[in-house]
C-alpha cells in the first residue's frame, strides 16, 4: 500500500473512519514500516490523550450510585449521559494509560521505590535497583559489566553481551509490566519477547551454557533465536516448554486457570510436571492445559486472534463476556460487577482497534443482545 499521507491515514484508523479493506491495507503497510510504527504509537498517544480529556465533565458520584442502585432494583440498567461523565473519572483515577507510557522523561533509580503511580514498565536488576520504563532512550546504568543494556523511545529494551565476557555466575533481570502497558525486548542470544499487560519475565542478564531459561507470568509472544547448542525453555506457574528456535505465543495470567500455548512457527515441546504429560505442538496448534482438573487439549488455533493483542487489536471471537471483560479490564485497569451471574457467559464477537476509547468499544458492545453499562468510580457495571 502506497501512503502518500501517512499521518491522516492514522488520524483516520484511529478515528475508526477507514473501510474493512483500507483497514486491511493499513494494517500491511504498518507491519512493513518501523518508522510508521513509531509514528503510530505517538499519534495514537496525542489522540487517546486529547479525546479521553475532553470528553467528560466531572461526576456527582452519589447521583450515579443512587440511580444505579434503583435500576438494580428494577433488574434494568439503563445508560445515560452520565455515565460517559463518570468515565472520566475513572480514567483520571486508574491514569491514561498510553500518555503515561509516553511522557518522554528518564527518572533515576531511587525514584522508582516512592512513586505512587506503577504505571510504566519496571525492570529490577540483580542487586535489586528498580529502573522505571518511561519512554525514553538511555542507557541502564547500576547492571553489571556483562552487557550493555538500552532502552528505546519506541518502548523496549534490547540487551547486547560485551564481547569475550563468560559469565561465572548467571544473574537474572525482572522486567514487570503492569495493567494498561505493553512492552518488549531483545534477550543476549537475539530472542524477541513482547509482553502483554500484567506480565511479568525473569531472564539471565547474560545466557550461558547450554541452556537458556526464562520464567513467565502472563501472556508473552516469543521469537527465538535459534541455536543448536543451547535450547530453550520458558516456564510458567504449571508448564516448561523447549525449544531450538521458533516463533510462540503464552497465556498464562494467575488468576486464570488454563494456560494457553499457541505455535505459529517451528516445533516445540511441552511438559506439565503435575499431571506427568508431555506433548508436542504442531504450526497453528494450541495447548490448553487446566491446572485444576489437570485436563490438556489440543486445539487449532486463530493466529490472528492469539496475536491481536501484539498487532494492536481486540480480536474475539464467540466469547464470553468474562473472557472479553478479563482482556478489557488488563488494557483499561478498571473493575467489572456482573449484576446477574449468566450475564458472564453471553457470547460475543469484537473486532477493534486496541487504542481505541473503552467508551467506543462498550457502545459496540452495548448496541447487541440487550447488554447495558454504568459507570461508578472506576468499577463498570453490566446488566440487561
Amino acid at each position: 500500500m502506497n501512503i502518500s499521507d501517512p499521518k491522516q491515514q492514522i488520524q483516520d484508523y484511529l478515528a475508526g473512519q477507514m473501510s474493512p479493506e483500507e483497514e486491511k491495507q493499513f494494517d500491511s503497510w504498518l507491519k512493513q514500516n518501523p518508522e510508521g510504527q513509531k509514528l503510530f504509537k505517538q499519534s495514537a498517544k496525542d489522540y487517546q490523550a486529547i479525546r479521553w480529556a475532553g470528553q467528560w465533565d466531572k461526576p456527582d458520584e452519589k447521583q450515579a450510585y443512587a440511580q444505579l442502585q434503583q435500576r438494580l432494583h428494577k433488574h434494568r440498567l439503563y445508560s445515560g449521559l452520565w455515565k460517559y461523565a463518570a468515565l472520566f473519572f475513572l480514567l483520571l483515577g486508574c491514569g491514561i494509560f498510553f500518555w503515561q507510557r509516553h511522557i518522554p522523561q528518564p527518572l533515576p533509580l531511587a525514584s522508582v521505590e516512592s512513586r505512587a503511580n506503577h504505571k510504566f514498565p519496571t525492570l529490577t536488576l540483580s542487586n535489586g535497583q528498580q529502573v522505571l520504563l518511561a519512554d525514553t532512550l538511555q542507557i541502564i546504568s547500576g547492571s553489571s559489566s556483562k552487557v550493555n543494556i538500552l532502552q528505546h523511545d519506541s518502548g523496549s529494551l534490547s540487551y547486547t553481551p560485551i564481547r569475550d565476557t563468560v559469565p561465572i555466575k548467571i544473574t537474572y533481570h525482572t522486567l514487570t509490566v503492569p495493567k494498561g502497558c505493553e512492552f518488549s525486548l531483545t534477550l543476549s542470544d537475539g530472542s524477541r519477547v513482547w509482553l502483554n499487560a500484567g506480565s511479568k519475565l525473569k531472564y539471565p542478564e547474560v545466557f550461558a551454557g547450554d541452556h537458556r531459561e526464562v520464567y513467565l507470568e502472563g501472556e508473552a509472544y516469543f521469537e527465538v533465536a535459534r541455536n543448536e547448542q543451547a535450547s530453550f525453555s520458558v516456564y510458567t506457574r504449571d508448564m516448561n516448554l523447549q525449544v531450538l528456535g521458533t516463533s510462540f505465543n503464552i497465556k498464562a495470567y494467575p488468576d486464570e486457570t488454563e494456560t494457553v500455548t499457541t505455535l505459529l512457527s517451528g516445533s516445540i515441546e511441552q511438559h506439565y510436571p503435575s499431571s506427568r504429560q508431555t506433548l508436542k505442538l504442531l504450526p497453528s496448534q494450541q495447548s490448553h492445559f487446566d491446572c485444576h482438573t489437570g485436563n490438556l487439549q489440543i486445539l487449532e488455533a486463530d493466529p490472528e486472534e492469539v496475536l491481536a493483542w501484539k498487532n494492536g487489536k481486540f480480536i474475539a471471537r464467540d466469547k464470553t463476556l468474562e473472557e472479553i471483560f478479563r482482556e478489557l479490564t488488563r488494557w483499561y485497569d478498571f473493575e467489572v460487577v456482573f449484576t446477574r451471574p449468566a450475564l458472564r457467559q453471553l457470547r460475543f464477537h469484537l473486532h477493534t482497534n486496541r487504542y481505541a476509547s473503552i467508551r467506543e468499544i462498550l457502545d459496540n458492545l452495548q448496541s447487541t443482545n440487550g447488554i447495558h453499562f454504568s459507570y461508578i468510580g472506576n468499577k463498570i457495571y453490566i446488566s440487561q
